[in-house]
């Protein structure tokens, strides 16, 4: 049986990334021998559960600084694969990409990177172009999240079309039997509390539409950063929202967080592959949303199953989120809708993508 490895810095979040690394090591198990890796994460702080045949391992019990300690994590690494006879080993998001690139050289393990945001917009830091500059130029192959993202890849790095693929995120299958109910008043948006999720621009949109449609309230389900969570607090308090925009903290139940919406909305700066969005298609919810980079114009057909806005035009995001609130019809006909575009999200044949990857790698 082929020995695969999974290597996460931290995993003990909710975020995307957390999520497919320990869906993907679970999928895995039934083929291969997988062991997951999170470079700071004791398996007790696990945020996602996984199953007993994933060979777990962490290098520290605490967070450590990844600038200071590259070196010594890439040894450690070269050492565990050389040990556990890895074949390929995935990272999962950038922060894998300097120390599992130079944990590869010199052994016979194969190196992919799984980049799970983009590289278009993600580059705030020195640190996240250094990240993606070496993990394009040492990394045997590079999966992208996206095909917009996987073209951007190839003009920026200058990197072979052959050495980049790029695999989507799978839904999850059977996550609900809820039917659609066209008279909810209610808007929903999912996402951990950073500026990437663009809550600002969201309560400027929630100023115009919440006013002009008094009957109707918006839940804003996650955590995370509090400096974050208490700003858009104190936006929320400064436009009179406190009892029509609710910050509702983490939920698990996805039943709970869509199943009696009327309208998902997503504000983001930019993304990888929004999971939200495919979840609330699960739901059959209508979808408003930026076109950020990237996902959206992927995931969502504009005019079909719901609407994609210009970034970061607010204005333009609460003339289409009002048409949408007024009109029961045209919420009706896109959650008809909401899952024509779903086979290329299908699990299985995502799951082949990866195992092929595995074996011709």
């Amino acid at each position: 049986m082929k020995k695969i490895a999974l290597v996460k810095w931290i995993l003990d979040e909710s975020g995307g990334g957390e999520r497919v690394a320990v869906s993907l090591a679970n999928e895995l198990t039934k083929k291969y021998e997988v062991h997951l890796i999170g470079i700071t994460t004791k398996q007790s702080d696990l945020f996602f559960k996984i199953n007993s045949q994933v060979k777990y391992s962490n290098f520290f019990d605490h967070r450590v600084r990844l600038s200071t300690n590259i070196l010594k994590i890439s040894k450690m690494l070269k050492k565990y694969f050389r040990d556990n006879e890895i074949a390929v080993a995935f990272g999962i998001g950038i922060s894998a990409n300097v120390f599992l690139s130079l944990a590869g050289k010199g052994i016979s393990t194969k190196v992919v990177l799984c980049d799970h945001t983009n590289s278009i917009t993600d580059n705030r830091e020195f640190s996240q172009k250094v990240q993606r500059y070496v993990g394009a130029k040492l990394a045997d192959k590079i999966i992208t999240l996206t095909q917009e993202d996987r073209r951007n890849y190839i003009k920026k790095y200058g990197i072979s079309e052959k050495k980049i693929a790029y695999i989507y995120n799978w839904k999850e299958d059977g996550l609900s039997n809820v039917t659609y109910n066209n008279e909810s008043t209610k808007l929903v948006t999912v996402g951990r509390f950073d500026s990437q999720k663009g809550y600002d621009y969201l309560v400027q949109v929630a100023k115009k539409v919440l006013s002009e449609k008094s009957d109707w309230t918006w839940e804003i389900y996650g955590s995370g950063n509090q400096d974050e969570v208490d700003k858009i607090k104190e936006l929320i308090k400064e436009n009179n929202l406190q009892d029509k925009l609710l910050i509702k903290g983490l939920e698990k139940n996805q039943d709970l967080i869509y199943g009696d919406k009327g309208i998902y909305v997503m504000t983001s700066r930019y993304e990888g592959l929004p999971l939200v969005l495919l979840e609330a298609q699960q739901y059959n919810l209508p979808i408003v949303s930026f076109c950020c980079p990237t996902g959206p114009s992927e995931i969502v057909e504009d005019g079909v199953n719901g609407f994609l806005v210009d970034c970061y035009d607010t204005d333009k995001m609460s003339e289409k989120l009002l048409k949408l609130m007024e009109n029961e019809s045209l919420r009706h006909s896109f959650s008809a809708h909401a899952k024509d575009n779903m086979d290329k999200f299908d699990k299985n044949r995502i799951l082949n993508q990866w195992i092929e990857l595995i074996e011709t790698i």
